[in-house]
């Protein structure tokens, strides 16, 4: 690194001690409400984890007479399988001249800084999680074709313009993986007059149970409209998600430790929703005009223990998804 300010130095200092703080508090993901399996593998070799999986099991005999062999009658074979779970690396960078700080302040230039960093490699980690849960892979999803887990609301070959899609999923549905905490890199480029600062982690997520029938699948997801004045069977309602947790619950499929299911949803499916509590258009039967906080409190408090799911919002989920 070349020579550098002492105040440089002093921010450089601030961000690194600051970056994984602002990070966690970003990031919606890597967090075990959401995915209770996380592992950090920093202290191992290879840049992949096998995680092992118990089979499906069944109902024992129920009605199993005297001296009749429970062998073969009810047999529960333990037979485990793995699943594999790959780290990718997200990055973020950001150009600091020395008039910056000059001119702008160190504080300003600092907070600017931490919050740049932090969030883009926070949106990736986020953006890449919410894509693996839908489809199984990082593969940037073009269609709602690409989804592979079972799905509710809109069908797949619904011809309704481009869609998006919201997730309901077991805490146990998935695994995440860290090979590197959030990072901060810095290097003076004197020919510029500028300090270059980059941020990297090594994280990555996997499927543990999915499928696409009703009965097979911990992650279950709602495909609507993606605009904000979808209507009718188009928009996020209520009864998509209760079919999507009623589903989950015909799966077996845990919940978290309060009882509930995760469900992410997009702001326009919040919308929608909050359209359907205050009874938009409708002339009788509306709860009443509701402020945003007023619409969260009653999907937390009501609806939420009601449906059988915590809502949480989020801006990386899949969109722009062609729907034929």
């Amino acid at each position: 690194m070349a020579t550098q300010t002492a105040n440089i130095a002093a921010m450089y200092e601030d961000v690194v001690a600051d970056l994984i703080p602002y990070y966690d508090s970003m990031v919606l993901l890597p967090n075990p409400s959401v995915i209770l399996n996380s592992y950090n593998i920093e202290s191992s070799t290879g840049n992949t984890m096998k995680i092992p999986l118990v089979n499906a099991w069944t109902q024992g005999n129920s009605s199993v007479g005297e001296n009749t062999a429970i062998i073969g009658n009810a047999d529960q074979d333990f037979i485990p399988t793995s699943v594999s779970l790959g780290v990718n690396k997200r990055g973020a960078s950001t150009l600091i001249s020395e008039e910056s700080l000059e001119d702008g302040g160190f504080q300003t230039v600092r907070n600017a800084v931490v919050t740049r960093l932090s969030r883009s490699i926070a949106q990736a980690t986020d953006s890449k999680g919410m894509t693996v849960l839908a489809s199984g892979a990082e593969t940037a999803m073009t269609a709602l074709s690409d989804v592979n887990v079972g799905m509710d609301g809109l069908a797949a070959d619904a011809n309704v313009g481009t869609t998006e899609v919201a997730l309901v999923f077991s805490p146990e549905a998935a695994a995440y993986a860290v090979k590197r905490e959030p990072t901060v890199k810095m290097f003076n480029d004197i020919d510029k007059d500028q300090y270059q600062m980059v941020a990297t982690v090594r994280n990555g997520f996997a499927q543990l149970r999915a499928g696409t029938g009703d009965s097979d699948s911990f992650i279950r997801a709602i495909a609507t409209s993606d605009s904000f004045s979808a209507s009718g069977a188009n928009a996020a309602s209520l009864d998509y998600f209760s079919t999507s947790v009623a589903k989950l619950r015909s799966a077996n499929a845990p919940t978290s430790g309060s009882g509930f299911y995760v469900a992410v949803i997009t702001p326009q499916q919040e919308l929608a929703l909050a359209k359907e509590l205050n009874g938009v258009g409708q002339s009788s039967g509306a709860v009443g005009s509701l402020s945003d906080l007023g619409n969260q409190a009653l999907l937390d408090a009501l609806i939420g223990q009601a449906i059988g799911c915590q809502f949480l919002r989020s801006n990386n989920l899949p969109s722009g998804l062609t729907s034929v």
